[in-house]
């Protein structure tokens, strides 16, 4: 997606392109969050002029929802190439080992904007609302069809209703971000993965 804006900011040619600048803006929200980002900051971090950046987004809010369904989008992605790797209890372990890794490193110490919108936006922004429920919604399908697909491999037990163990999957991955930012690394966060896997297991 490419714009042509009225004047050129430095770092940024006069023929820019839109996603690039997304994916700068996204990388502010992350290490400031939505409400501690300041529109200087988003000029800065996308090397964009003011008027450029007024012109592609009228506001702080939509760059911030632009950011945030590139992120969502690309997460999704990277669980799904994740969740088809070996067997389907396989490519849940190679899932929440991921999470584990990434919430560990120090690039798992920047915000998930998921969790920026729903801490900063929501209750009260309906906007925010439907776009984290969706991708929550997308996230817990992929991983109930995962494990719909265990259950036929014979490698998860079928005693399970995929969908409940999806949602707890899905609280599980949350849950070592978080517990990573209070100090827990990455042998503790693999720990807990080890003994959430014997939920997803086949009955002996």
């Amino acid at each position: 997606m490419t714009a042509a804006p009225s004047r050129a900011a430095p770092g940024r040619p006069r023929e820019f392109d839109l996603d690039d600048a997304v994916r700068d803006a996204l990388e502010v929200f992350r290490q400031r969050g939505y409400h501690g980002a300041s529109m200087v900051d988003l000029i800065e971090g996308t090397r964009l002029s003011r008027g450029s950046l007024y012109k592609a987004f009228p506001d702080k809010r939509a760059l911030f929802f632009a950011a945030f369904d590139l992120y969502a989008r690309e997460a999704l992605e990277r669980l799904h190439e994740k969740l088809r790797q070996g067997n389907a209890r396989e490519g849940i372990r190679t899932a929440l080992l991921h999470y584990a890794h990434i919430s560990a490193q120090a690039c798992g110490q920047k915000g998930c904007l998921i969790s920026t919108a729903t801490g900063e936006l929501l209750p009260d922004d309906d906007e925010a609302k439907r776009k984290v429920e969706a991708y929550c919604a997308s996230v817990v399908a992929l991983l109930a069809d995962a494990v719909a697909r265990g259950q036929a491999e014979g490698v998860i037990d079928r005693v399970h209703d995929a969908r409940t163990l999806a949602r707890y999957l899905q609280t599980l991955i949350q849950g070592l971000r978080f517990v990573a930012k209070t100090g827990a690394g990455e042998g503790e966060l693999r720990d807990v993965v080890a003994a959430a896997m014997l939920a997803v297991a086949r009955a002996p």
